[in-house]
């Protein structure tokens, strides 16, 4: 089939606001007034795990449409701006009337240490975003975790695209996430992990579906529950990528931190991509990996996702 979509993304849309700081303040010392902290740089636009994927899709080339919930404000449009600048189609991106735009703000040490300020605004995703010919026509629906635990209707109306995706033949990639909106919900996460081909969790997420704390066992677990191909980030010391017949770990690269935020929306980017040109495993986490040590060598919230040609120039450069 003919798909005219590389990569339809659902989930949270935020405005994003990221700050360098010298130092995260310390209210114990110098009283309320000695408390403030002068950012020695700032970016805003848009974000969230999924739109940020496909931003970072659509960067490496793909075309990428994004699904989620924004209010009718100016926060609101400007992520919708900054969305479609990306190249993102957002034509079904859900506007809520009188309600207001997620608004997440990261305050970013030289260090890499980060401290998240968040204002939940609207998530809410009506059915009718999730068409079922406008999932078909994807070669891939990316879902997160976290707005399957918004409510019972948004839910519903994911588990039921991931359902038809999968009943289409259009891949299916989970970020499980560890940030569950409501634990009345989990057991929601678990289920859409049986719709999932491609899953994309971190150690802890791993071990918070599993129980495992081992990240192998965590990965074999995903495979026994029928996930197709399991990778697992693990911060500085790289990726674990396994699939029915063989698992690799790949170190990550050394490179120079200009922000770690967003590293990992970067590494799902470019495993995605590379997914989607039919590469094996080993190239799958080594390209996602360079993917994520591009980003992190540059300051910002979604700032920095590669291109295909400076992924594959990476690569080359540090064989």
């Amino acid at each position: 089939m003919n798909r005219a979509l590389d990569v339809l993304a659902v989930g949270d849309g935020n405005l994003d606001v990221w700050m360098r700081v010298p130092r995260h303040p310390d209210r114990h010392r110098g009283g309320v007034r000695g408390s403030g902290v002068v950012g020695e740089a700032c970016r805003v636009g848009p974000g969230g795990a999924a739109a940020n994927v496909a931003m970072g899709m659509a960067r490496l080339g793909a075309s990428a449409a994004f699904v989620g919930a924004i209010g009718d404000d100016a926060p609101g449009t400007r992520f919708a701006e900054g969305m479609r600048a990306g190249g993102v189609d957002t034509s079904r991106l859900h506007v809520m009337e009188g309600q207001a735009t997620s608004l997440a703000c990261m305050f970013e040490t030289p260090d890499g240490e980060y401290t998240f300020y968040v204002c939940p605004g609207s998530r809410t995703i009506p059915s009718h975003c999730l068409a079922g010919d406008f999932v078909r026509s994807a070669r891939l629906l990316y879902v997160t975790g976290h707005v399957l635990t918004e409510d019972e209707s948004t839910c519903a109306a994911i588990l039921d695209a991931m359902a038809t995706a999968r009943d289409s033949g259009v891949t299916v990639a989970l970020d499980p996430g560890k940030f569950w909106l409501n634990p009345a919900l989990e057991s929601r996460v678990h289920e859409a992990v049986k719709h999932t081909d491609i899953i994309l969790p971190n150690q802890e997420e791993a071990e918070q579906l599993t129980g495992r704390q081992a990240p192998r066992d965590a990965a074999a677990d995903l495979l026994e529950a029928g996930v197709g191909i399991v990778s697992v980030t693990l911060g500085g010391r790289g990726c674990l990528a396994a699939s029915e017949d063989r698992m690799v770990e790949l170190p990550a690269f050394r490179v120079r931190t200009g922000s770690t935020v967003g590293a990992g929306d970067a590494f799902a980017s470019g495993l995605l991509y590379s997914f989607l040109l039919k590469e094996n495993l080993e190239e799958m986490a080594a390209f996602a990996n360079a993917a994520a040590a591009i980003k992190i060598g540059t300051p910002g919230a979604s700032e920095g996702m590669p291109g295909v040609d400076e992924v594959r120039a990476f690569l080359r450069e540090n064989a």
